[in-house]
């Protein structure tokens, strides 16, 4: 069975967190890749998995973020219930090791890089489009691994895989062309698809789901015991293959915004840039090492 890349979208739209490092701007993007040689494991595993949900719940798909807050379907649903459903899918993602790529993009990305020259021939796109630029940006990083993985095992990866996209963008079977990345990327073309369509775009879901939840835990609240939640999340995403982000220990009465905003101020500064993330453009003089 042929591998594919599956990305779906999150972030906070509209909703203020009280953090420069999150602001209500804010657009996300998270890949999950099936390599060749799982795919048919995985697609059989899902199968079973959404069976069991749609028999028990009747819910033909899976929306994390519903699922967590109790909404559609899952509004008479105990919380019990769906935290189940949340640590079993957390457990298929730790059990297939699948690799997840995540890229966000805020206003102050192009600020932070000024110097940034936006590629030419990008067809339909438009790049001033946070959701559209965050997507091709994922792109972009989530062939750069894939072309690591497939030098680690060459058999693993039978490029270039298909895109699928939760439809947003573009609407179900809707498709656009992509400007580059034809060697990892089918086409090279974003095939966007209802999630309910595809097994592996629930994968994704739940992937930028549990990711932007626990940044979100993370900027808003009080360091102390965690709560049930906030371990369910932590726990899930722990068990994450996150290909492009560290993983970071943290101690509950320590974790919150300070010590969170505090670490990416540290990481902000180690790639050259300033410690928080710019409002507005602003100009920078750099000085050389004798001062000149």
């Amino acid at each position: 069975m042929q591998g594919a890349i599956y990305a779906d979208d999150s972030g906070n739209p509209g909703a203020e967190t009280g953090s420069d490092f999150l602001p209500s701007d804010r657009k996300s993007w998270t890949a999950v890749i099936v390599p060749s040689v799982v795919a048919g494991e995985v697609q059989k595993g899902m199968d079973i998995f959404l069976d069991g949900v749609r028999d028990e719940f009747g819910a033909e798909e899976l929306h994390f973020t519903e699922i967590f807050s109790g909404k559609g379907v899952w509004e008479r649903v105990s919380v019990d219930k769906r935290a189940e459903v949340i640590q079993l899918m957390a457990s298929v993602m730790e059990a297939t090791g699948l690799p997840v790529v995540h890229q966000s993009v805020a206003e102050f990305t192009t600020l932070d890089h000024p110097n940034w020259r936006l590629p030419t021939g990008v067809g339909d796109w438009d790049l001033e489009d946070l959701s559209q630029f965050g997507l091709l940006m994922l792109c972009s990083r989530a062939s750069h691994h894939i072309r690591a993985m497939k030098q680690k095992g060459p058999s693993d990866f039978d490029l270039p895989f298909p895109l699928y996209v939760d439809a947003g963008i573009l609407p179900h079977e809707g498709a656009r062309k992509l400007p580059n990345w034809d060697d990892v990327i089918e086409g090279p073309t974003a095939q966007f698809r209802d999630s309910a369509s595809l097994a592996g775009l629930q994968l994704a879901d739940f992937a930028a789901f549990v990711i932007n939840r626990s940044q979100w835990i993370a900027v808003t609240r009080t360091p102390g015991p965690l709560n049930k939640a906030e371990r369910a999340i932590l726990t899930a995403g722990a068990g994450l293959n996150i290909v492009n982000l560290p993983f970071r220990p943290v101690v509950a009465a320590d974790f919150g915004r300070e010590s969170h905003e505090e670490w990416l101020s540290a990481d902000r500064v180690a790639k050259g840039l300033s410690p928080r993330p710019l409002k507005k453009a602003v100009d920078v003089c750099y000085l050389g090492p004798n001062g000149d």
